[in-house]
């Protein structure tokens, strides 16, 4: 089969392009709605064909860019936590380096901040046309509407985690966006849960194409474990994991092989759309023969694995630059080839198997079910090769056993997403952590703060404390 986005016929790529160019220059950020382009957007929705066009390219424009789904969230949140370090010299990314970060610092305000707000808009757009579209099926409707409302929960999770209070755009007007405040965080959450329990029961079982880059009801259900998890609501977090283990439709694979395309482990990923690329983590975070890593792995990460992880040899990697040993990310192996029409070999993943049994093991233990999530834990171990602990520790406690989880979750994950950095602030353990290793951090940092340049276009902004 070709590829969802770059192998498409000629037709769909001219169409996708269009759709592409259309979305970049009809909004800036929150604010803008170009009534001249109102007709276009119709146009696009009036059958299957560039419906779906239309709602790929937004898996499209955030595959193009390192934002808040890859990429920019798993470097930064690494090096802002205790994951990684950045050994190069750039000033905005020393700042996430010092756990520092000013009000104007331009990775916030473009890559997370602008970045998320640019697709909000295209996903509202969407959302907006197919309901009042007259040519298109409600089957068709249905899958399409899921995969924007899915999108939509992402962003928002990601943004309360990392800034608070945002605002919630959810629609077009600009009348109603342009001066938002920032929108109160169980509001955000309400959305978040809304759009999640909407997009599952809208969402097939079966993925759209023969791919895991357009989302499915277990993509949904993914998600919605994680968001309960992160609400302390064991039961339905236990729930929506089990609903996605008992498909069998997803297996844990040697290590090798886990980001690889359409990965058995694989729930949900990005497709690779830079002509020659493979992941931007690979192109990231993997050095040129000469170079250094421009993000290598901090002592707190590299002890924390234990003796014949298989793990360490297949996800970490090493070089010696000046007779220092730099350990780097390496779960992702590939870097950009730059050869024109060739098809990546590993996609950006963003959900997988081994994370839902992670979090149907902590939900376990606080629903005091040691032996299913001693079983949980087991599994993870027993692909790394580690003593398992039902064998060693059979009787073990659910305060060490969460100890337990709670480091797999660190090696498992690891510069992965974020996990670590929204881990840490989850569990109350950010500023414990942190102003142990980092001389200078204050509790206030666990938020970051508001990009200046959007407080001063809406002045309806408030500014996170500490900043």
């Amino acid at each position: 089969m070709r590829n969802t986005f770059i192998n498409h016929k000629m037709r769909r790529q001219f169409l996708l392009t269009a759709i592409i160019c259309c979305f970049s220059f009809s909004c800036n950020l929150l604010n803008v709605d170009n009534p001249a382009n109102k007709a276009v957007g119709d146009d696009l929705f009036k059958n299957k064909e560039t419906a779906e066009t239309a709602v790929l390219g937004i898996y499209s424009l955030i595959a193009g860019t390192s934002n808040i789904f890859m990429a920019a969230i798993t470097s930064y949140s690494a090096i802002y936590a205790d994951e990684a370090f950045y050994t190069g010299q750039t000033i905005p990314i020393q700042e996430f380096n010092n756990s520092a970060i000013s009000t104007i610092n331009t990775v916030i305000e473009g890559n997370f901040w602008n970045n998320s707000y640019r697709f909000a808009y295209q996903i509202n757009t969407c959302l907006e046309k197919l309901s009042n579209s007259k040519g298109i099926s409600e089957a068709t409707k249905n899958q399409l509407s899921g995969e924007c409302k899915l999108l939509r929960a992402f962003i928002y999770f990601q943004m309360l985690q990392l800034f608070g209070k945002v605002p919630l755009i959810t629609v077009t007007d600009y009348r109603v966006n342009e001066n938002m405040p920032r929108t109160e965080t169980d509001a955000i959450r309400k959305s978040i849960l809304t759009d999640l329990l909407s997009a599952k029961e809208l969402l097939s079982e079966a993925y759209p194409t023969n791919e895991k880059v357009r989302a499915n009801k277990y993509a949904a259900a993914a998600l919605l474990a994680r968001f309960y998890l992160h609400q302390q609501q064991w039961q339905a977090a236990e729930k929506e994991a089990t609903e996605i283990i008992n498909t069998g439709r997803y297996q844990l694979t040697a290590p090798d092989d886990v980001f690889l395309a359409n990965s058995a482990e694989a729930i949900f990923q990005i497709q690779p759309v830079l002509v020659g690329y493979n992941t931007m983590e690979g192109n990231t975070f993997i050095p040129t023969d000469a170079a250094r890593p421009a993000f290598a792995l901090t002592t707190y990460l590299t002890s924390a694995f234990e003796a014949n992880d298989k793990r360490w040899k297949s996800w970490v990697a090493s070089k010696v630059i000046n007779g220092i040993t730099y350990y780097y990310p390496f779960k992702y192996k590939r870097k950009a080839d730059f050869i024109l029409n060739s098809k990546p070999l590993e996609y950006n993943m963003i959900f997988r198997l081994a994370e839902i049994l992670l979090i149907r093991a902590e939900s376990r233990v606080h629903l005091n079910a040691l032996p299913g999530a001693i079983a949980d834990l087991d599994a993870i171990r027993l692909r790394a090769g580690l003593p398992l602990v039902q064998t060693t520790n059979p009787g073990i406690s659910a305060a060490e056993l969460y100890e337990k989880i709670e480091r797999e979750r660190r090696i498992e994950l690891f510069m992965e997403c974020g996990h670590r950095w929204l881990d840490l602030r989850r569990t109350g353990k950010a500023s414990e952590t942190l102003q142990a290793i980092k001389s200078d951090w204050k509790a206030t940092r666990e938020l970051w703060p508001i990009p200046q340049a959007q407080r001063t276009l809406n002045p309806a902004l408030t500014q996170n404390d500490g900043y």
